[in-house]
């Protein structure tokens, strides 16, 4: 990876740092979740591309094996911080996911009260 390359994954990095560093202290709702989904996959695709282009480099070399391995260990170097953030909003989901169908089911439970209520 070049100079630049690190500069922008690093600068990247950072940015997604920032942004996930609210996700334990509040809530999220689903289009926080969807945004920063929608992040993590610019950044992911972002990689790829840069795989992609250091892999096109490899075929120009020798040693082409070596080289391509390395490309993959930055990959997934690079990939692990995102599949952890997106650990992290699969949960987070989840839990949004329980918390709204509490709230549907605590909404009809009055229903039913008052029905049976009612009836003789």
């Amino acid at each position: 990876m070049s100079v630049r390359g690190r500069f922008v994954f690093s600068a990247c990095s950072w940015c997604l740092l920032l942004a996930f560093s609210c996700v334990a202290a509040e809530p999220m709702d689903r289009p926080q979740i969807e945004a920063q989904k929608l992040a993590l996959q610019t950044e992911r695709d972002a990689i790829a591309a840069a795989f992609d282009r250091a892999a096109r480099q490899c075929w120009q070399l020798f040693m082409v094996n070596n080289c391509l391995q390395s490309a993959r260990l930055q990959r997934r170097q690079a990939l692990a911080p995102i599949d952890k953030q997106e650990q992290t909003l699969r949960a987070a989901q989840r839990a949004l996911s329980v918390i709204e169908r509490q709230e549907r089911l605590d909404a009809k439970q009055p229903e039913s009260k008052v029905l049976n209520d009612n009836r003789p």
